[in-house]
């Protein structure tokens, strides 16, 4: 596909996020004109894009590639997605950008919230990131920044740049030394960049993210906001967090605490997993809001119905491009993949 066309097939409306390997936008796809159509109408589906440019530089190779493994992580899970898994819709290369279309989520999920609201985003989150390592996939980047809130205030994870895929059945399945993600929600064995399950460093990850929704902080942050910019911060933190010592004033039940240490144990061989956390007892305790909340069950059918019929009109706006992502022998100017309407 040339630029030209995915200008015609596409509004870019409004940078939503930004970082070093590209920008996020909300955009709008043009309806493909039919006889009497006004040439030029936008349809009035909002999707979420990740672009990154390309040149011939091999950093923007390296990002380009990067933004194809996220589509093939998490496409490999189109065939029974969950409510908070972000939903892809098409992978398109043109003469000067690669992007995915996705979902658009219009919220950051929020911080210090009350334990009564935010029970139902945690246990969304969980069975989301229990879906991916039954799936044989790990995430390695789990943080608020990296949550949002549908319109039915979902939670949804986005941002699937440094997530790995692992066949279960292999013996070293899930087995990492690498210490990639955001430092602050880095587990003690990943921190040191010893061998290490992934799982388990994807469960301590979402455990700091429960505590910092609850709190606003991270259980190692004496202050909300403290600078981690210097090497000598950074090694103080994961002193911290190796020790497991939580620091300054926290509130909350304490079922909610008893859940939070299994899955923050600086011990990773007495850390829960996401399977266990889902099975832990505090979920069987009756919630002040219970009767105001929707389950997980209800959700996922609300939700799902609005997904498949966004998929189905992005993929309608691109259906003339439909090819696999180019080998070495394929130009890369004129390719596009997408998923199939479910």
């Amino acid at each position: 596909m040339y630029d030209e066309d995915l200008g015609n097939r596409l509004h870019f409306k409004e940078e939503i996020g930004f970082g070093n390997w590209g920008s996020v936008w909300l955009c709008r796809p043009y309806l493909i004109p039919t006889v009497g159509d006004t040439p030029g109408t936008l349809s009035d589906v909002k999707v979420a894009t990740k672009l990154v440019h390309r040149s011939k530089t091999a950093t923007t190779k390296a990002r380009v590639q990067s933004l194809w493994n996220e589509w093939k992580v998490v496409t490999s899970l189109a065939h029974a997605p969950h409510p908070s898994i972000i939903d892809f819709y098409s992978f398109v290369v043109t003469d000067s950008y690669a992007l995915i279309t996705m979902a658009y989520h219009p919220r950051l999920v929020s911080v210090e919230v009350p334990e009564t609201y935010a029970r139902e985003w945690f246990r969304s989150l969980l069975s989301g990131v229990d879906f991916l390592h039954r799936n044989g996939l790990v995430h390695n980047d789990i943080k608020p920044a990296n949550i949002l809130l549908s319109t039915s205030s979902v939670p949804v994870l986005v941002d699937f740049g440094f997530a790995k895929q692992y066949d279960p059945q292999a013996p070293d399945a899930f087995h990492s030394n690498l210490s990639y993600g955001t430092p602050e929600y880095l587990s003690p064995e990943r921190a040191a960049g010893h061998l290490h399950d992934s799982r388990k460093s994807d469960v301590w990850s979402l455990g700091v993210t429960f505590f910092e929704i609850l709190m606003g902080r991270t259980p190692f942050e004496e202050l909300e906001g403290e600078d981690f910019s210097t090497k000598e911060q950074l090694r103080r933190y994961w002193t911290l967090t190796a020790r497991g010592k939580w620091l300054g004033e926290w509130s909350m039940s304490d079922p909610m605490e008893k859940l939070l240490r299994r899955m923050i144990s600086p011990n990773a061989d007495l850390r829960c997993t996401a399977e266990a956390a889902m099975a832990d007892s505090y979920w069987t305790i009756p919630s002040s809001t219970d009767s105001e909340s929707k389950s997980s069950k209800s959700i996922h059918s609300e939700l799902f119905p609005v997904t498949r019929s966004l998929r189905r009109q992005l993929i309608h706006s691109f259906q003339e491009n439909l090819q696999t992502f180019p080998t070495r022998s394929t130009p890369v100017a004129s390719s596009t993949a997408s998923l199939s309407a479910k």
